[in-house]
């Protein structure tokens, strides 16, 4: 399961409130990369309430009740915006059925006689735990366990269950969440469908880009260096809107990991009115614009875009072969 993580609602409680006013802000930065890398919550339990309002931080202390203190502080407007975001967005809690393997297979703390039902569906699905900070058993990048399997030899083992914690846990598993990404991004109609929850700064123009995903025939090496160089515009984009740059520069894209060569037209092209219109594209907005700016991939391929300096959003409005020299 590359798009689904297991809530650890056993990380729970805080020993009192203003622990759970912090934990929870924590916990909002681990959900917040988890969603750009594509990964949705799963609530295991049956018994627990299938909305994050509902989740007992301390003792009872509800995520809704910081939600009514928290809507009145100007400094959390942008937290309880992501938390109503969450809770209105395609699902964030999703229930799994895990009975059907409990039987044959459990898995428990080291140190503890019985299993968690969160920790087997997290071994089951080869995930990651969301935990919160209260108790330090939860606070590693990974948890150790024991597996006992009915039908294995031996029939009990340890192994670690990767988890989310942290602002030291998702650095120590940045790179197994940008291959989490790339999962869901593995092929050229995955990018398409998935780019409103996965590319949310960029617009792929749906007359060309959308076309050629949709019906993409060149090399696999040429989509996967237009997929990562989306995926560097928006990061450059987050980065944009969040005021770490004041402008859009190519060099900037390479500073964030684009290994592909970026550039603008030569005097030639710019000045050629023939050459210069097979450059111009229409945005959704009705405006027609001069995509210059290029990223240049394998075979020849070029990927068009134009940074938008007012909406610090990148339209992408070309992806194919080399246009007229």
């Amino acid at each position: 399961m590359s798009d689904g993580i297991i809530l650890n609602h056993h990380s729970l409680p805080f020993a009192c409130k203003e622990d759970a006013d912090s934990g929870l802000l924590a916990f909002f930065d681990v959900l917040k990369i988890c969603r750009k890398a594509g990964l949705k919550i799963l609530l295991v339990d049956k018994d627990q309430d299938k909305s994050l309002m509902g989740l007992e931080l301390a003792s009872g202390y509800f995520v809704r009740n910081w939600f009514s203190s928290a809507k009145q502080i100007a400094e959390l407007a942008d937290c309880c915006r992501f938390l109503k975001s969450i809770e209105t967005k395609q699902p964030l809690f999703q229930s799994v059925d895990i009975e059907s393997v409990g039987d044959a297979i459990e898995v428990g703390l080291l140190g503890e006689s019985s299993g968690k039902p969160t920790l087997l569906a997290a071994f089951y699905f080869r995930t990651f735990l969301a935990s919160f900070t209260a108790l330090p058993d939860w606070a590693d990048a990974r948890i150790n366990v024991w597996i006992f399997e009915l039908d294995a030899t031996p029939e009990q083992r340890e192994e670690n269950i990767l988890n989310l914690s942290s602002g030291d846990s998702l650095a120590a598993h940045s790179e197994e969440l940008a291959l989490r990404r790339n999962s869901l991004l593995d092929n050229a109609k995955n990018i398409w469908q998935q780019r409103t929850s996965l590319l949310p700064n960029l617009t792929l123009l749906p007359n060309q880009i959308g076309t050629i995903l949709q019906s993409w025939s060149a090399r696999t090496d040429i989509l996967l260096k237009s997929r990562d160089a989306l995926n560097v515009m928006e990061l450059f984009c987050v980065k944009w809107n969040a005021g770490e740059y004041a402008e859009y520069r190519h060099e900037y894209l390479r500073g964030l990991g684009l290994a592909a060569e970026v550039s603008g037209e030569s005097a030639s092209v710019n000045e050629d009115a023939r050459k210069r219109r097979e450059r111009l594209f229409w945005l959704d907005d009705g405006r027609q614009v001069y995509c210059e700016n290029h990223v240049k991939l394998p075979d020849g391929y070029r990927m068009h875009f134009y940074p938008d300096p007012d909406k610090k959003r990148i339209y992408v409005a070309y992806l194919g072969p080399h246009l007229t020299l």
